[in-house]
């Protein structure tokens, strides 16, 4: 072999390394884009009412009534994580005091309910809502929730889980504003995700929700 084909070789052979880590790394991360309703990221999902699409800031958002609209995603894509962070960009709208608890994301094994997560919100009756994070394991549960800490509706916002180390966090639009301990106990990779509603079809939101992002990181 000549020196020159053993260095096209080793840089192939580079090269081929630098796409199995670049598509490594993209995996950590999986982003739902919802402008669809049948298809939430790449798989499919069942419909409940009817939510509608509509433009949001450019792009598209799903529009959820309230009573009745939710999609349930055959997914969980957080499974087998240590660590991870799920975000959610969405607009609330005002319902109060019509649907006071909203619980939008939810995961969870239908066979299990003493393990599962979900994402919240409570409305006011001064036009704002606050965040409410809750985590269930087989022995605990943890709810993060300050109601002094308060967002106006009918805006865009991010709101953000995190878990690492035995600590769950809340964000939102970026800022800490809850945290607590508890150990987390895997979610099955059969369990599914609601969202614009609890799995068992009630705390239904009223809103939109532009995109839902998994990371198996934290940072």
């Amino acid at each position: 072999m000549t020196y020159q084909k053993y260095k096209s070789i080793l840089g192939l052979l580079a090269f081929l390394f630098f796409l199995c880590g670049t598509s490594h790394a993209q995996q950590k991360t999986e982003v739902w884009q919802l402008k669809s309703r049948k298809k939430v990221g790449k798989y499919k999902a069942a419909i409940l009412g009817n939510p509608k699409i509509v433009k949001a800031d450019g792009g598209k958002a799903i529009a959820f009534n309230g009573r009745e609209d939710g999609l349930l995603v055959n997914a969980n894509p957080i499974a087998g994580a240590t660590a991870f962070s799920i975000e959610v960009k969405f607009k609330p709208y005002a319902a109060y005091p019509e649907n006071i608890e909203q619980r939008f994301l939810h995961i969870q094994d239908p066979g299990n309910p003493n393990r599962r997560i979900l994402i919240e919100l409570r409305l006011n009756d001064k036009q704002q809502w606050y965040a409410d994070f809750f985590m269930r394991t087989d022995s605990t549960a943890l709810t993060l929730i300050d109601s002094a800490k308060t967002h106006p509706v009918n805006e865009w916002a991010t709101i953000t889980l995190t878990y690492k180390d035995g600590m769950m966090k809340g964000f939102v639009n970026g800022v800490e504003e809850v945290s607590g301990e508890i150990e987390y106990m895997p979610i099955a990779p059969s369990a599914k995700t609601s969202l614009g509603t609890r799995m068992d079809k009630r705390s239904w939101f009223k809103g939109e929700i532009r995109s839902v992002s998994f990371s198996r990181e934290v940072k």
